[in-house]
């Protein structure tokens, strides 16, 4: 794969986001931290009566039954996670088509990414007082905005190679290595930073914050000045807007592809699944070290998690070459099931505690691979022409059930008090992804999606320069695009 202006703005996209993602895990310590404060409960989640220190209250070992507006402590944060899987659900399916009606794609990675920043900025401020309004900003304003930073970047990929196979497999795996390298690189500085420093956890967390948007400055500046422009791939319908356009877009692209590309609405129902339980696994597991198997610090294990991560990623290709798309990637999902049956039956209390190593390179190795595995899984199966909406269905699906985990981990912790039995919520989930996968016809949807290899625009390794303008195709302009279905051209008045 050749380097162009828009590769390097894809990778550097990564140096942008990945610091300011993962400084989430220092920060929710903090929510967890003032959440058991509010509710009059220890760090480690023990009750505080009445005279005692947190030390004494730790020594009895007294399960807090306080609640922190409304909720257990140890709920905060899949509650948080729940909260904003629903705002998503609502708001993602049509951020994919609206963006396909106007030639606002670059600009959507770019304001997009820029509130993501500033929301981060913003939580540098967490204390005491202000942790619950920095838990909405965090759910609301946060990862809404990656959200749609990220749909819009990764419509892109398509386009900036030139084979679907082997070029976007390989772009695909080396861009989750770099930003899972990214994430160990930032969790260190910070951990280096906090150790001379002395910082106690708010603070370590603020300097995460703080340090996260100073090194996401440059790396959100070479986005923007060598990520290209796009065209607008459909136009408005007369009487309508962009945003009812939008919606209308999403009803009629469902049935598109069940009458033309069926093998991606099956692998959508399978992410629905396995997508929403990934999603919950750094918050459950943040609430399950901390909480049940009261180890005070978990950014060691978090850390090694995201080094076996980038082991994971590492081994995708290996995946691909000997089982397939379809069994790599159900071998992936399965590397999540083993793990939440090891908590469950093993690891769940402060004796059994050393066995969250075991539990941590299990879901590394299939958070690492997973998201390499799973963009070049659906991004040969999508049609051409149609990216940023595929994208946004993509992205849409990842979280349209992201709620649901967490719910059901915080309804089965709120009743029980027993995060042992909630892990079957992240459980369950996987496991339907990973039989929903099974039903996939790989090749069947490959031959489908090659049929509109000719409306997609290349403007990246296959030899367009910097701007990413509008390309015409085999003599087709690309704002109208057309997709073959049964051997007949389908204009957008019929999709």
């Amino acid at each position: 794969m050749r380097s162009t202006p828009e590769t390097r703005a894809f990778y550097y996209d990564v140096l942008f986001r990945a610091p300011l993602f993962i400084s989430i895990l220092f920060l929710s310590t903090v929510f967890l931290k003032f959440a058991n404060e509010e509710a009059g409960c220890t760090e480690a989640g023990y009750d505080i009566g009445a005279g005692q220190t947190e030390e004494e209250a730790d020594a009895a070992e007294v399960k807090c039954t306080g609640r922190a507006y409304g909720i257990r402590p140890s709920s905060v944060l899949t509650t948080l996670n729940s909260a904003a899987g629903l705002i998503l659900a609502f708001l993602l399916p049509v951020i994919g088509s609206i963006i396909d009606h106007t030639s606002y794609r670059k600009q959507c990675v770019v304001y997009a990414g820029a509130v993501f920043w500033l929301s981060n900025l913003v939580q540098c401020f967490t204390n005491s007082d202000s942790w619950f309004a920095m838990v909405v900003i965090q759910g609301a304003v946060s990862a809404t905005s990656y959200m749609i930073h990220q749909t819009a970047i990764f419509a892109y990929a398509t386009e900036i190679v030139d084979d679907l196979d082997k070029e976007l497999l390989h772009m695909n795996a080396s861009v989750r290595v770099w930003e899972l390298v990214t994430m160990l690189g930032f969790m260190v500085l910070v951990t280096i930073v906090g150790m001379i420093g002395g910082f106690d956890v708010v603070a370590k967390s603020s300097t995460s914050q703080a340090l996260a948007g100073l090194i996401a400055a440059y790396p959100g500046y070479v986005v923007f000045k060598d990520l290209g422009n796009r065209p607008n791939l459909n136009k408005v319908p007369a009487g309508s807007s962009v945003l009812t356009a939008g919606f209308n877009k999403v009803f009629k692209t469902a049935r598109f592809l069940r009458a033309s590309h069926p093998e991606v609405l099956k692998f959508l129902r399978a992410l629905l699944f396995f997508e929403s339980a990934n999603g919950s696994i750094i918050f459950a597991s943040t609430t399950l070290i901390t909480q049940q198997l009261k180890i005070e610090d978990p950014s060691p294990i978090l850390l090694s998690i995201i080094v076996i991560s980038a082991f994971g990623a590492g081994l995708v290709p290996l995946l691909h070459r000997n089982l397939g798309v379809k069994k790599g990637m159900m071998l992936v999902v399965g590397f999540n099931v083993v793990a939440s049956l090891i908590v469950i039956l093993f690891v769940h209390s402060e004796e059994t505690a050393g066995g969250i190593w075991i539990v941590g390179i299990l879901y590394g190795l299939g958070i690492g691979a997973t998201y390499p595995m799973q963009r070049t899984f659906y991004m040969i199966l999508i049609p051409g022409g149609l990216e940023t909406q595929m994208m946004g269905l993509l992205q849409f699906c990842s979280i349209f059930l992201g709620w649901a985990p967490g719910l059901v981990f915080t309804a089965l912790n709120e009743s029980t008090n027993d995060m042992r039995l909630a892990m079957f919520s992240i459980l369950g989930f996987h496991l339907a992804g990973i039989l929903l996968l099974g039903l996939v016809d790989v090749e069947k949807g490959r031959a489908q999606a090659k049929k509109t290899d000719h409306l997609r625009i290349h403007n990246g390794a296959g030899g367009g320069g910097k701007g990413g303008g509008l390309k015409v195709v085999n003599g087709e302009d690309q704002d109208l695009v057309a997709v073959e279905l049964g051997g007949e051209d389908i204009g957008d008045d019929h999709l």
